[in-house]
């Protein structure tokens, strides 16, 4: 028992890499890095040197210890389930959603997934479920969160970042990320499972990313195999991603 909580502690920090990625759909190949990259010196890195040190630190722990987790996952999940959990954490994520459309003033979008919300929620258990893809006005939108309102609202994304475990990021979106998880309903400050014990509030929040795993370090594996140079790839990537969610 005390093995197994100190692997959910373990992944329970790296639970917050959904936050500072900046999505509700965990990222795919083709999202990150399927993109066709231009005028790869335009992303501002100041801090190269030691980015590409942690990217070679975070390289050796998605594919020596994350991987491994994530091929017993799928081993162990039929793909309907698989699909249900994927369904399950992004509806929970839906604050978050409603959070960016209201910062933009996007009140159309804060509808449809207030509605989707209700009717995946209900009608599709838990959201495990997403009877509302088939329900006339409620087909899904492009998500958005508090670090692509903050792009919007003109700010810069300063300086790109490679953090420890939580992987690609800049400035703006890791300080959005705080504010992500504020509105968060399982993680803290503000949590709604406060009452829960420790290990089942481990358990969920390490689920979280479990979960999303297999596409992360498929499309990040494929990446490298590809790349001439993976640190530029990823950073690039991950930029020009990140700029289009905002111009969009």
């Amino acid at each position: 028992m005390l093995k197994y909580s100190r692997l959910l502690i373990g992944l329970a920090v790296s639970s917050a890499a959904t936050a500072l990625w900046g999505q509700d759909d965990f990222l795919s190949e083709e999202d990150l890095y399927g993109l066709e990259i231009e005028n790869s010196n335009v992303v501002y890195d100041p801090f190269e040197s030691i980015n590409r040190i942690t990217f070679k630190v975070n390289d050796v722990l998605y594919l020596e210890v994350f991987e491994p987790i994530a091929r017993g996952y799928e081993w162990v999940t039929p793909d309907p389930v698989e699909l249900g959990f994927r369904n399950f954490f992004r509806n929970l994520r839906y604050p978050i959603r409603l959070s960016g459309n209201l910062l933009q003033g996007r009140l159309q979008g804060a509808w449809v997934e207030t509605g989707r919300f209700a009717i995946n929620s209900t009608a599709g258990i838990a959201g495990i479920f997403t009877p509302a893809d088939n329900v006339k006005g409620f087909a899904p939108i492009p998500p958005e969160g508090i670090g692509q309102a903050l792009g919007a609202w003109g700010i810069g994304e300063g300086p790109f970042l490679v953090i420890p475990v939580l992987g690609p990021a800049n400035l703006r979106d890791a300080f959005a990320a705080l504010g992500d998880l504020a509105v968060h309903p399982i993680r803290e400050p503000f949590s709604l499972i406060d009452h829960w014990s420790w290990e089942w509030k481990t358990l969920l929040r390490s689920s979280e990313i479990v979960v999303g795993l297999p596409a992360l370090l498929g499309g990040y594996k494929e990446m490298k195999g590809m790349a001439i140079d993976p640190y530029s790839s990823l950073k690039n990537g991950y930029s020009q991603l990140r700029r289009a969610a905002i111009a969009d």
